[in-house]
């Protein structure tokens, strides 16, 4: 897929909302909160990343989302100018959710690949249990995704029709981010595609130790002045004038 201006703007916007809200917010939190024991911290982290997203991507184009999972209120963030639906989460619970194979009920991102991904495949595929058990069939029917993605939505599939769902995947460690990226997934959880946004938020430091050229100098008008040679030093101009100092012997010898 060919990542347009537009959406990699989309992607960035993610990015800087991520970045703020699992570095600058969490340090923030940590500093005031005043507590021996942080057990709610990945909660917070998320609190504080859901309502960047709020912030600093909603526009006219790009709406925020907001579902439930039981007590859990999860965020998408859904780009109708570039017909994408973006979901945010942490690297280790990105890995945690693609091999889990026991659930009782589908995970709102497997619910979104098996119905707005459905028709992606990777080049790369992994093995499955079915690859080796041709009895074995999957838990969830389409008709189960479907009906998930409304509770979801609070829309049917089809007016998604042309969208495509990305995973925004990061990882932070000691308030600095390892990895940050968007990842195209097919049914199986096996990657389409994987565009890195963490080089798009990195400084210029090009641009920001560049020095501006110096302007030349504008000459002082004396300096374009001069003396026509032969002409006594009396006609010359008064800041060109010299004191002339003799030793005192010549000076005794001169008035003698």
């Amino acid at each position: 897929m060919t990542i347009s201006e537009n959406l990699m703007t989309t992607m960035t916007m993610i990015g800087k909302a991520i970045e703020k809200g699992a570095i600058d917010d969490t340090r923030s939190y940590l500093q005031n909160c005043e507590t021996i024991t942080t057990n709610g911290l990945p909660g917070v982290r998320a609190d504080k990343i859901n309502t960047n997203l709020s912030k600093m991507v909603a526009s006219d184009d790009v709406e925020i989302k907001m579902f439930s999972r039981s007590s859990w209120k999860g965020v998408l963030v859904v780009d109708n100018g570039n017909k994408m639906l973006f979901s945010v989460c942490t690297k280790n619970t990105l890995d945690r959710v693609t091999k889990n194979t026991t659930r009782r009920s589908p995970h709102y991102a497997q619910t979104m690949v098996n119905t707005i991904n459905k028709d992606e495949v990777a080049e790369v595929k992994q093995m499955t249990i079915a690859d080796f058990d041709p009895t074995f069939t999957v838990i969830f029917s389409e008709e189960d995704f479907e009906k998930d993605f409304f509770s979801i939505m609070e829309d049917a599939v089809c007016e998604y029709d042309g969208y495509r769902f990305w995973v925004v995947s990061y990882e932070v460690e000691k308030f600095v981010m390892k990895s940050l990226s968007a990842i195209l997934m097919d049914k199986d959880f096996d990657r389409v595609q994987e565009i890195s946004i963490l080089e798009a938020l990195k400084p210029n430091f090009g641009e920001l130790t560049a020095v501006e050229p110096k302007q030349e100098k504008k000459k002082d008008v004396r300096s374009l002045l001069s003396v026509k040679a032969g002409i006594p030093a009396s006609k010359s101009t008064e800041f060109e004038k010299r004191t002339e100092i003799l030793p005192k012997s010549v000076e005794e010898s001169k008035e003698a």
